[in-house]
């Protein structure tokens, strides 16, 4: 397997840690554990996440600032900062859980379907 085959198998294994604590830090139900999922899982898969993502994206010469890269980003960043919104509140509601998992979705449907800037103006 190629360098590139290893950073993105590796990048896909810290998102899927990234949404595991995202999950455990609604489905727990100890304050303490819903704060041991998000820093001591979620904040660091996420940090992972998107240093191999700027990797890949180095490995491959992509521009940093086309649209689903820009908009990764900027959405996985919404969707950290809702969940440690969340858990230091104490909120376990719907309405919280959709605020930190529907950007995650949304960053997935952006990686698959890369659009560009060009596509859209």
């Amino acid at each position: 397997m190629s360098l590139y085959g290893v950073v993105l198998v590796l990048k896909l294994v810290a998102a899927f840690i990234y949404v595991g604590g995202l999950l455990a830090a609604f489905l727990t139900s100890a304050q303490e554990e819903r704060k041991r999922a998000v820093h001591a899982v979620a904040s660091p898969a996420l940090l992972a996440t998107w240093t191999l993502g700027y990797m890949l994206a180095s490995m491959t010469s992509l521009r940093f600032f086309e649209l689903w890269l820009a908009g990764g980003l900027v959405l996985s960043l919404i969707s950290q900062l809702a969940l440690v919104y969340a858990v230091t509140r104490g909120l376990r509601d719907a309405r919280s859980f959709a605020m930190a998992f529907v950007p995650i979705v949304l960053v997935i449907v952006l990686m698959v379907a890369r659009p560009t800037w060009a596509e859209v103006f």
